[in-house]
């Protein structure tokens, strides 16, 4: 029996996650084979798929601002990681966690949702529950902790535009401004996402508490809209060992093709984040068209991708089985159990 009279929504956004999992759809079935993407085979199998669904912009402010307010980023006049749209376009629109807030659920968020920072006043305070500060703003939104040894954010002061050594970089303790990493969690501790995830499911059954006492005392339980964003597999690509595992480097391949094609625009073909890691700086690589890295480095990133989608895959499904676990699977809006993604 459903716990709640209005359905519940877990709704799990990601960064920069291509399109590549296992069963992917036609027309490139088996195109991806070689992933390890057990979770998000499932979900496909229980959710509606969307295959030509196409970001508005391809960079991930104006990207997330675009789907979390419904509006165009014409609309918008967010084109940056910096513009905060209620202070140059959109002041008085309302967001999706603003439309439940205002619906009468618990609207609770971790990870990231908007864009971090002034881009959102720190994920738009007003559009959640207000638990006393303890949830929202700089203050109360968890993001995790991500600037220790084996985080999935380098350490600030690493970054190669603070002028560091290299050498000393690539040696660091706290964080070296890699542009992957494999860590040892039972080491390290727990990367970011892993503790979004697991901040998620403390959430989710403190909720699902909720709902159960307030049937027991013969209340209508209020449903609950709750947020959990991951990072990865966004740069820099660090993920817990055993997902590097699972794609032993020698079975790693290349793109046959790396060369751009014929009038691209050349804002469309290399990341300034790429080359802003201390291992890719190192090698002189610069981002312009056609040139490529050497292709043991391309090889590094490719598998190290691969490893970070798979630790994605790994964290939506402990959310979704938590779902099941609680008998919340029925009463939640599986549709928007979706990996939506900002800018691919």
């Amino acid at each position: 029996m459903s716990i709640a009279t209005r359905p519940n929504v877990l709704f799990i956004p990601n960064d920069d996650l291509r399109p590549m999992i296992n069963r992917w759809p036609e027309p490139q079935t088996l195109k991806y084979k070689y992933m390890m993407t057990p979770n998000l085979d499932k979900f496909m199998d229980d959710a509606i798929l969307l295959t030509n669904s196409h970001v508005q912009q391809a960079v991930c402010s104006p990207s997330r601002t675009s789907v979390l307010y419904g509006r165009r980023p014409d609309t918008t006049h967010v084109y940056n990681l910096y513009d905060n749209t209620r202070e140059v376009g959109c002041a008085d629109c309302i967001t999706i966690p603003g439309i439940f807030t205002a619906a009468g659920y618990i609207t609770v968020g971790m990870g990231k949702i908007f864009h971090d920072g002034h881009a959102s006043y720190y994920d738009d305070p007003n559009s959640w529950t207000d638990f006393n500060g303890t949830t929202t703003g700089k203050d109360g939104w968890f993001l995790g902790q991500d600037d220790g040894p084996g985080q999935c954010q380098p350490k600030a002061d690493f970054w190669p535009w603070h002028e560091g050594d290299i050498s000393e970089l690539q040696a660091s303790e706290q964080g070296s401004g890699l542009s992957w990493r494999s860590v040892n969690e039972s080491v390290v501790g727990l990367c970011q996402d892993s503790q979004v995830r697991e901040h998620g499911l403390m959430w989710m059954r403190r909720l699902a508490a909720a709902q159960r006492s307030a049937l027991v005392n013969g209340e209508t339980p209020q449903p609950f809209f709750l947020a959990v964003g991951l990072r990865k597999p966004h740069l820099p690509f660090v993920a817990p060992s055993s997902f590097f595992d699972l794609y032993p480097a020698a079975d790693t391949q290349l793109a046959p093709n790396p060369y751009a094609p014929w009038d691209m625009p050349a804002v469309a073909y290399a990341s300034e984040e790429l080359q802003s890691y201390s291992d890719v700086a190192a090698l002189g690589f610069t981002g312009a068209i056609n040139e490529t890295l050497p292709d043991w480095k391309a090889l590094e990133l490719v598998r190290a991708y691969q490893a970070a989608l798979s630790f994605t895959d790994s964290n939506m499904g402990a959310l979704l089985n938590e779902l099941k676990v609680l008998c919340l699977w029925i009463s939640t809006i599986e549709r928007c159990v979706l990996m939506t993604n900002d800018d691919q």
